[in-house]
């Protein structure tokens, strides 16, 4: 084979090297535009829920704004529902994918890009406004009676910390819980703090007799993208999600389903 036959025939190698490789890689680029991403979340009321055949709540309302601000041709019609697990799985594995409403934790922290917070979850101690009880000490929780959901994780959470399992009454459903606290049956309802808001409107209990008398955990919530979303498109929505909180107009999405 001449030197010129070599050359000719490398040239043509690496050629269909390179158009072979473009074609493996081009499904795997990543999101450069928001009308890119894939957007998924689970039912999770007031965050994320279906209702009226709408997809709502406050981060997909909030989502639904900034896309708005972007220019973007998605809407929250392009939100999907899925199952945790597996929503939690693809945006790991999958360019392009965004999951909400996301806990932001060290553990997680290096596997995804963030944008947020946009709300956070908190596992409170709920009593009525009208009893006046102050809690400056877990110890101190022992003279209260507490109402809890059965193996839920606020339960746990009160044991692991030293709260006698006497003075837990475990229920299976919010709505008996509110009942009872509401008669003085119990002294404290331990719950999700803007879960528990959103139940009480929807039973139809005024929020505002309310109050947190004690936190036991605090997480902020914050929309997840695949780690290869770059850098600009994360900051472009970080920056639009930064002017809805000045703007005030995040504060009217919470106002709109916890008060």
């Amino acid at each position: 084979m001449g030197h010129h036959e070599k050359k000719a025939r490398l040239f043509f190698f690496f050629i269909i090297i390179a158009l072979f490789g473009s074609l493996i890689l081009s499904p795997f680029v990543a999101a450069q535009s928001v009308d890119e991403l894939i957007l998924m979340t689970e039912p999770g009321p007031p965050y994320n829920f279906l209702a009226d055949g709408k997809i709502q709540g406050i981060s997909v309302d909030t989502l639904a704004l900034m896309l708005q601000k972007a220019g973007s041709k998605l809407t929250r019609n392009d939100i999907k529902i899925m199952p945790w697990a597996r929503a939690y799985h693809d945006t790991l594995y999958t360019p392009n994918t965004c999951l909400f409403s996301t806990t932001r934790t060290e553990e997680r922290e290096s596997l995804f890009k963030w944008v947020g917070p946009f709300g956070n979850f908190k596992i409170v101690l709920i009593a009525k406004k009208s009893r006046g009880i102050k809690i400056n000490t877990v110890k101190e929780l022992n003279d209260y009676k507490i109402g809890v959901i059965n193996e839920d994780v606020t339960a746990q959470m009160l044991v692991s910390m030293g709260v006698n399992k006497e003075a837990l009454n475990k229920v299976a459903s919010n709505l008996y819980n509110l009942k009872m606290l509401e008669i003085g049956r119990i002294d404290l309802w331990g719950y999700g703090e803007n879960v528990a808001k959103w139940e009480m409107k929807t039973f139809g209990f005024n929020p505002d007799d309310y109050e947190t008398v004690f936190v036991l955990l605090t997480k902020e919530l914050y929309y997840a993208f695949h780690k290869s979303t770059s850098d600009e498109l994360i900051q472009k929505l970080q920056t639009i999600l930064d002017q809805l909180k000045k703007d005030g107009e995040h504060q009217k999405i919470l106002d709109r389903y916890l008060k």
